[in-house]
C-alpha cells in the first residue's frame, strides 16, 4: 500500500513538471528576417577593435557596459529610462484626479522601463567579423511590479546602432 501511494504521489508531482507545447524548439516564421535586421558583417580582423567599438557606441547611447569579454565575443548594457515624458505624467495624473471613480490605490500604468542590449561577434571563415545584437526591453508599473519584457523589433533601433558602428570602426580603422 506505501509503494501505491508512493508512487501516485510521484506520478502526481512530475506530471505538473510536464511541458505541454508542442512547439518549443520550432523557429517562428519570422526568424530570419529578425537575424538580418540584427546582424552585420564587418571586414576587419580585429575582433578586439571592434568590440570596443561597440562598446563606444553603446555609451554614447547612453547605455552602461554591464560585461565584457573580448574571449568570448561578448558585451552586455543596460539603461534605464522613464516610460512617459513629464507632460504624459502630467496627463495621467490629472486624469487621475479628475476620474474621481476610480480608486487611485488601484490605478495601475506603466512606470519605469530599462533598456537592455547584448551583443555577440563571431569571426567568419572569410576573414571578416559577424556582429549580432539584441535590444530587450523590461518595464515596471507604478507599484513596482514587473510589467513588461519585450525584443525590440524596430528596425531604425538597429539600423542606428550598426550606422553608428560602421562611422566609429571606420575612424578608427582611418586613424581619425
Amino acid at each position: 500500500m506505501k509503494k501505491i501511494l508512493f508512487f501516485l504521489t510521484v506520478v502526481v508531482l512530475f506530471s505538473g513538471c510536464v511541458n505541454t507545447q508542442q512547439n518549443l524548439y520550432t523557429l517562428d516564421k519570422d526568424y530570419l528576417e529578425r537575424r538580418s535586421i540584427e546582424t552585420r558583417v564587418f571586414d576587419t580582423k580585429n575582433e578586439k577593435e571592434l568590440l570596443t567599438a561597440s562598446a563606444q557606441v553603446l555609451q554614447d547611447l547612453g547605455y552602461s557596459i554591464k560585461e565584457s569579454d573580448v574571449n568570448l565575443g561578448l558585451i552586455t548594457a543596460e539603461k534605464n529610462s522613464d516610460v512617459t515624458s513629464k507632460a504624459g505624467k502630467v496627463a495621467l495624473a490629472t486624469l487621475s484626479i479628475l476620474s474621481m471613480a476610480v480608486d487611485k490605490s488601484e490605478t495601475t500604468y506603466e512606470d519605469v522601463q530599462k533598456f537592455y542590449v547584448n551583443i555577440v561577434t563571431t569571426p567568419t571563415k572569410e576573414k571578416t567579423i559577424k556582429v549580432r545584437v539584441l535590444f530587450t526591453r523590461k518595464s515596471w508599473d507604478n507599484k513596482g511590479n514587473l510589467f513588461k519584457v519585450e525584443k525590440i523589433s524596430d528596425t531604425k533601433t538597429y539600423q542606428q546602432f550598426f550606422d553608428k558602428l560602421s562611422q566609429s570602426v571606420f575612424l578608427t580603422a582611418n586613424g581619425i
